[in-house]
C-alpha cells in the first residue's frame, strides 16, 4: 500500500496526462475484516493446504459466499487488520471452524488509530505502553490466529500515528515488545516484521529507500524479534516480470531477483510475500495506456508465482486481494473473483493450479 495522499493526487491527474508514469508507486490499500454475524459452513471439498511448505493465501474478505468459495478450492489462509474486536473476533473463528486460517496484522486497527489517505484522524496519540496493552489483548482475544504480522508498511506516513511516528528505533521497540509478548502466550506462533517493505514503488529501479529502513532496523537487532520477514511485490498497476519500467535497464523480474536475494542475505530468514496483486481492469477514469485487464492479470500471476516459487527461501505468498474494488471512485479490481458475480476470474483458477503443482 502506498501513501494515500500520493493515490489520489496521481489518479487525479491519469484523466488529464493519460501516461503509464503518473501512476508509478502505487499499491492497493488492504482489506479490512469488520463485524459479521453471518456465519460459515464447514467446507469440505478440499482441505486447507500449504504447498511444500509455501503458504497460499489472499487478502481477508468478509463476503461470507467468497471466503467459502476460496476455503472450498483450498485456498484457506487469509491476511487481516487485528481490530480488537469481538465481532470480528466472532467471524475469524467461524472462518476458522470452516477450515480457515489467519496472518494476523497487529497496527493501527489494533491499537484503535483511525487513518486516512492523509494521516493519522483519530486515536493518534498512543504510547508504547498502549501498544504492549493492545498486544496483550489481541494475542489473547484471537486464539485462532498463529502468524502474527508487526504492522502494515510502517515506512509511510499514512499509517503512521502515536509511538510509530516515522522513528525506525520505535519500530524496533514495538517488534521487540510484540514479539516477547507473543512467544510468552503461544512460543510455536510465527512473528513476521518489517511489515511489507515493497519491493518496488516506481522509477527505473527498486525501493531502495525500504530496504535501507529494512538495514537500518537490522543493525538494531530485530533478527532475535522475528521468525521471518514479510514483503510486498507491486509493479505500480501495470508491469509484468518481462517488462522493462521506464526505460530501465533490466526487467522487473531480474530486478526483483536481486531485490528479494538481497533482504534474503541481509536477514537470513524465511520471507513471506504478504501482498501482490495487479488489477484486472483500468478503473474508472483511468487512462487506458495502462492496459490492464482479465488476461494481463492471469499472466502476471503465472510469470509472478513461478519467480517467487523458484526460491526456496519463500515460505508464503498472498495475493491482494480475494474480491472487491478498491481506490474509491475509481473501482479498481484486484480481485480473483468478479466483484459482483463471484465468478471465478482466470487468476483464480491459475493460484488453485500453483498450489497444486507446489504441494
Amino acid at each position: 500500500m502506498r501513501n494515500g495522499t500520493v493515490i489520489l493526487a496521481v489518479l487525479a491527474l491519469a484523466a488529464v496526462i493519460v501516461a503509464v508514469s503518473a501512476f508509478l508507486g502505487l499499491s492497493p490499500q488492504h482489506v479490512t475484516t469488520t463485524a459479521a454475524s453471518t456465519t460459515l459452513r464447514a467446507a469440505t471439498t478440499v482441505p486447507v493446504q500449504s504447498s511444500g511448505n509455501v503458504i497460499f493465501g489472499v487478502a481477508a474478505s468478509t463476503n461470507i459466499s467468497a471466503v467459502r468459495m476460496a476455503i472450498s478450492n483450498g485456498i484457506g489462509y487469509f491476511r487481516t487488520d487485528i481490530a480488537n474486536n469481538r465481532n470480528q473476533e466472532k467471524f475469524i473463528s467461524n472462518v476458522t471452524a470452516a477450515g480457515g486460517h489467519y496472518i494476523g496484522i497487529l497496527d493501527y486497527e489494533t491499537v484503535g488509530a483511525g487513518t486516512s489517505p492523509y494521516g493519522c484522524i483519530s486515536g493518534c496519540n498512543w504510547t508504547l505502553s498502549d501498544w504492549n496493552a493492545s498486544v496483550e489483548n489481541a494475542v489473547l482475544l484471537y486464539p485462532e490466529v498463529h502468524v502474527w504480522e508487526i504492522w502494515n508498511e510502517p515506512q509511510f506516513n499514512e499509517w503512521q500515528s502515536g509511538f510509530l511516528n516515522g522513528s525506525v528505533h520505535n519500530y524496533f521497540l514495538m517488534l521487540k515488545s510484540a514479539y516477547s509478548i507473543i512467544k510468552a502466550h503461544n512460543a510455536t506462533d510465527t512473528v513476521l516484521c518489517l511489515g511489507g517493505d515493497n519491493i518496488y514503488t516506481g522509477g527505473r529501479g527498486p525501493s531502495y529507500a525500504d530496504y535501507l529502513w529494512a538495514q537500518q532496523l537490522w543493525s538494531y537487532g530485530a533478527s532475535d524479534y522475528c521468525d521471518a520477514i514479510s514483503l510486498h511485490a507491486y509493479t505500480s498497476f501495470t508491469f509484468l516480470m518481462t517488462s522493462s519500467p521506464d526505460g530501465a535497464n533490466q526487467t522487473m523480474g531480474s530486478m526483483y531477483n536481486e531485490t528479494i536475494g538481497a533482504y534474503e542475505n541481509l536477514t537470513g530468514k524465511p520471507i513471506w510475500i504478504t501482498e501482490v496483486g495487479i488489477p484486472s481492469n483500468n478503473g474508472t477514469g483511468t487512462p487506458a495506456s495502462l492496459n490492464d485487464s482479465i488476461a494481463k492479470q492471469s499472466e502476471f500471476l503465472n510469470q509472478t508465482y513461478s519467480l517467487l516459487l523458484a526460491k526456496p527461501y519463500i515460505k508464503g505468498i498472498f495475493w491482494f486481494n480475494l474480491i472487491g474494488y478498491e481506490h474509491p471512485p475509481y473501482e479498481i479490481d484486484y480481485g480473483l473473483l468478479n466483484a459482483t458475480t463471484l465468478r471465478p476470474k482466470p487468476s483464480f483458477y491459475d493460484l488453485i493450479r500453483f498450489m497444486k503443482q507446489y504441494s
